[in-house]
């Protein structure tokens, strides 16, 4: 099980102990200038270190003796290995050399531009991986066999994309660990992560829901997110906290909001998003509510002082509103679903902003609409273009019967798309 290696040097004979653990390399633990019955005592006793740790039985009191009496600078060799914790009072480049919990606290503390809720999620996975492996779990410890059974607890515990998601954050941390030559191979490589699609999360939001929401809502600036949310697919909190009343572009009907979540991407800082019909009477009440000088259109998320997943449950809750999964994202993925029926692809992955994969496997739903229109039941609803041929087909004597001033205008104009046409009767 490991092998003893004697090296001639200049300075003398020393010795090394190799053995081979699952699914990594043969490490080393170099013991020195010692004699030949200490060196193979050492041997002896890293063979019961091993034979330890692959069965999970406790070491033999021999064993934990001789690891109780050897030096920082053999325990510290034996650690980095995975074979033995890190003693009390190790400095903490070696703690994290060796430990899964410091070497996860330390990915995490070097990356300085990492988003809040980034941050928050490696946590989460942290803690899912030490209630799993331990807290005192050495990396070298983990190998290939240890990742296949981690995955396999995991598919007991969570859903598929969950699932999926903690194997690739696995896989990234222990990426890391290899990099930094705390190990000579990621054991989560080739450990099948699956997909993070979730269909059963997937709600759609109807117009008629949305608008029974808004109601129920009892000031002016939580109707207002509702409907960014719904009406322009914002993705909340994010990307109303920086949104400022000069962002809007009220002549050119248009607004720029600051993509937090891809501001480190370049050409990915901003985009520019149409003020939707359903949206402007909610940002003109909420504007003519503000104070003249005011700079931000939602001064108290910017301080941190709203919680609105909290107060739109309690809105919901009050009105008597069924609670739909994913409160928010929903709300933007159901816009996203009503657009694409609307405008060409690229447009609405634009204002969106999500790529046409994204916008597949996680936002976009088939509907009850949809099913219905397939099956030739849905109630047609003509377009504009339709309405103004139609408009235009119409004799002279109908058209003045119908609107005089469609008989005034005999060649009707096309209005913007998104602008409903006006006929006065």
């Amino acid at each position: 099980m490991a092998t003893l290696r004697k090296k001639n040097g200049k300075r003398g004979t020393t010795w090394e102990v190799l053995f081979y653990l699952p699914g990594m390399k043969r490490p080393t633990i170099r013991l020195g200038r010692v004699n030949q019955r200490i060196a193979e005592t050492a041997k002896r006793m890293i063979e019961s270190l091993v034979a330890a740790m692959i069965t999970g039985h406790s070491l033999d009191s021999e064993t934990a003796a001789w690891v109780a009496s050897i030096s920082d600078t053999i325990h510290n060799r034996l650690a980095q290995a995975g074979l033995v914790p890190p003693r009390q009072g190790a400095s903490p480049t070696t703690q994290a050399a060796s430990r899964l919990e410091e070497h996860i606290e330390r990915y995490i503390q070097s990356r300085t531009r990492l988003k809040p809720n980034t941050v928050r999620n490696y946590k989460t996975t942290k803690r899912i991986l030490l209630e799993h492996f331990g807290k005192d779990r050495t990396l070298r410890s983990i190998h290939k066999g240890h990742a296949r059974d981690y995955r396999e607890w995991l598919a007991g515990k969570y859903a598929s994309a969950t699932v999926s998601r903690e194997i690739k954050r696995a896989r990234q941390f222990f990426e890391y660990a290899k990099d930094c030559k705390l190990i000579d191979e990621n054991p989560f490589t080739g450990v099948r992560a699956g997909s993070q699609k979730n269909t059963k999360r997937k709600h759609f939001v109807t117009r008629e829901l949305i608008n029974r929401v808004i109601d129920a809502c009892p000031e002016t600036w939580l109707k207002l997110i509702v409907s960014l949310a719904r009406d322009a697919a914002l993705r909340i909190p994010s990307e109303i906290i920086d949104l400022k009343w000069s962002d809007f572009d009220w002549e050119r009907n248009r607004f720029t909001v600051i993509v937090r979540k891809k501001e480190h991407i370049d050409g990915h800082e901003t985009r520019v998003i149409p003020i939707f019909p359903e949206l402007r009477p909610h940002l003109e009440r909420a504007r003519a509510e503000a104070e003249a000088d005011a700079v931000y259109v939602f001064p108290d998320i910017k301080s941190g002082e709203k919680n609105l997943r909290t107060g739109l449950l309690r809105v919901l809750t009050k009105a008597g509103i069924p609670v739909w999964t994913k409160l928010f994202q929903n709300l933007r993925a159901s816009r996203e679903t009503e657009l694409m029926r609307q405008e060409p692809a690229h447009l609405v992955h634009a204002w969106v902003g999500n790529s046409e994969g994204v916008a597949e496997d996680h936002y976009l739903m088939a509907t009850d609409e949809d099913f219905e229109r397939a099956a030739g039941k849905a109630t047609l609803i003509p377009t504009l273009s339709a309405l103004v041929a139609a408009a235009q087909a119409l004799s002279p004597e109908t058209r003045k019967a119908v609107s005089p001033a469609i008989a005034k205008d005999t060649a009707v104009q096309i209005p913007p798309r998104g602008v409903e046409p006006r006929f006065s009767g």
